[in-house]
């Protein structure tokens, strides 16, 4: 799968610009790329700290994207709606996010979830090769992840600092990774469906160990719950709901969740409601507490708390803090 699917990318060009890429935000030493006839997307400033997903997904296409991005001056804190998963291609640097700060290096493997905020810092000719998702893909065509536990725990589960990949492991993925850039926003939807499970396949090598073994079926549950709450979550989801859809027992719902995604069900639930909720508030001036009851959070207060317990700031804070 190599090399076979590149032969047939189309062409790209490069912008005449140096210092934009295509997922809006400003950085030195970088050049635009595009598929759409040599024109570069739209072009915002760093102020805007917030990365919406319609600035790196092409409309009509599956949303799946790569870039290889510079760092060498650093990236500042920013956020995006859309699932992200770095590979240092070159250098050191800091990964900084609310978890603390974490030194990377080739090989580096960073996983950030819609609506976590995270910064590049103290680089040393740093350069990271990134991987855009729409989150819902693993519930639908990556929904294969959820049968190999270790994996499914960091992408659905949120770790921000995966590991660190091999030598010959970070060659293979950034082959993928340059052929899945040159599909992105293309009708080859099956190549970057397969070249991005080909990426997130490689990322077993240093997801933890687990002794459990992976069952199909539950597996197949777990998405399955997964997606009803995705569907609603203004809904006042219980385990009652959850054992009806899964038929399964509370105790069976509560394993598998934690066997698959490394946490409760209803843990998992806030997570996607606290995105979800991030994604608002920079996507829309709605009121906060309009929001809170579009994600199931009624109650103005217990809302800020749950937001906070998140994200480690108040939704109005967030809000500041990433919309320009």
């Amino acid at each position: 799968m190599e090399r076979g699917f590149a032969k047939h990318a189309p062409t790209l060009r490069r912008a005449k610009s140096t210092i934009i890429r295509s997922d809006s935000t400003i950085l030195p030493d970088v050049a635009a790329y595009s598929c759409d006839a040599g024109k570069v997307l739209r072009v915002t400033t760093m102020h805007q700290r917030s990365i919406r997903r319609s600035e790196v997904f092409r409309r009509g296409s599956i949303p799946i994207a790569a870039k290889d991005v510079p760092a060498l001056s650093g990236i500042p804190e920013h956020t995006h709606d859309y699932l992200e998963i770095a590979v240092v291609s070159h250098g050191e640097g800091t990964h900084v996010t609310g978890d603390g700060r974490h030194p990377i290096r080739r090989g580096s493997v960073i996983l950030i979830r819609p609506g976590t905020a995270h910064s590049y810092q103290e680089p040393r000719e740093l350069s990271t090769f990134n991987l855009y998702l729409a989150p819902e893909l693993l519930h639908r065509e990556l929904a294969w992840v959820v049968e190999h536990p270790p994996l499914a725990r960091a992408l659905l589960g949120g770790q921000p600092n995966a590991g660190v990949l091999d030598r010959e492991s970070c060659d293979r993925v950034i082959n993928w990774l340059e052929q899945i850039e040159q599909f992105a926003g293309t009708s080859h939807r099956a190549a970057l469906v397969g070249l991005t499970s080909c990426v997130l396949d490689a990322f077993t090598q240093i997801a933890e160990k687990t002794e459990s073994s992976a069952d199909s079926t539950i597996a197949h549950s777990v998405i399955t719950m997964m997606s009803l709450m995705m569907k609603d979550l203004s809904y006042a989801w219980s385990i009652a709901d959850l054992t009806r859809a899964a038929n399964a027992s509370a105790s069976v719902v509560h394993r598998a969740f934690t066997a698959h995604v490394g946490t409760s069900p209803m843990s998992w639930l806030s997570r996607a409601r606290a995105e979800r909720f991030a994604t608002e508030l920079v996507l829309t001036g709605d009121p906060i507490a309009s929001i809170g009851r579009l994600v199931g959070w009624d109650d103005p207060n217990y809302a800020s708390r749950r937001f906070r317990a998140e994200f480690g700031m108040t939704p109005t804070e967030y809000r500041r803090r990433f919309t320009h």
